[in-house]
């Protein structure tokens, strides 16, 4: 476990637990050290860790037994089908090389639409990030996002040109509910030049409103250029 740089809040802690258990480290029915000697570890208050580690039972990576201790789950990615994929991981993951640019972040007035499939009322600002990703450097993805702000509190836009929204995300504000859409389009007008490609040529949209317990985070529309491909199993 690595604590050389961590700063020792309960999001750090869960961040270097994850890692443990992504690894391959902390392998499924691994019993994962105690309470008192993470705390000692990670210098810090055992409700911290505790914090922490119910994090990570709620996502499904560990399982809190009350007089068995915490172990690593015996299938992580069943259990928690909602630890979605990193973009840029993902990209990397298929072989190519990422690149991210920021094209704007700040607050806006949500159109109607997406207030309503956020359940909120007309006409509130929003947090809205847009962002290109690339692979081997051509146009790869579109990120579209609206953020409600009271659940990205601590999120500076500004801190987006070097770090995307969904990393920020994982780390901060891990949603526990979602619901997906995936369609064939006409890109807009608005995007298409990021792709280089003519308005109303065909993408793939793929559209993805979050939760955490009842409450909205945000909707995230992604685009895909033409001729990209999407892989999923069980």
């Amino acid at each position: 476990m690595s604590k050389d740089t961590l700063p020792f809040d309960w999001k750090a802690i869960r961040r270097d637990v994850l890692e443990q258990i992504q690894s391959g480290q902390w392998k499924p029915g691994d019993k994962i050290p105690r309470e008192i000697e993470l705390a000692a570890h990670y210098d810090c208050t055992r409700s911290t860790v505790g914090r922490a580690l119910r994090d990570l039972a709620t996502a499904g990576f560990l399982e809190r037994r009350r007089k068995g201790g915490t172990i690593v789950a015996a299938n992580p990615t069943r259990k928690a089908p909602l630890e979605v994929p990193i973009l840029r991981e993902a990209i990397r993951a298929a072989g190519s090389e990422p690149g991210y640019r920021l094209l704007q972040a700040g607050p806006e007035r949500a159109p109607e639409e997406i207030a309503a499939k956020l359940g909120l009322p007309p006409g509130g600002e929003l947090l809205h990030v847009l962002a290109l990703y690339l692979a081997d450097g051509a146009a790869h993805q579109i990120e579209d996002r609206w953020l409600v702000p009271a659940m990205v509190r601590g999120l500076d836009p500004d801190h987006l040109r070097s770090q995307p929204v969904d990393e920020w995300l994982l780390h901060n504000a891990p949603l526990t509910r979602a619901k997906i859409e995936i369609e064939a389009i006409a890109l807009p007008a608005g995007l298409a030049h990021h792709f280089d490609q003519p308005a109303q040529s065909p993408s793939l949209l793929v559209t993805r409103v979050s939760w955490r317990q009842s409450k909205p985070i945000g909707l995230l529309r992604l685009y895909h250029a033409a001729g990209q491909r999407l892989k999923t199993g069980i």
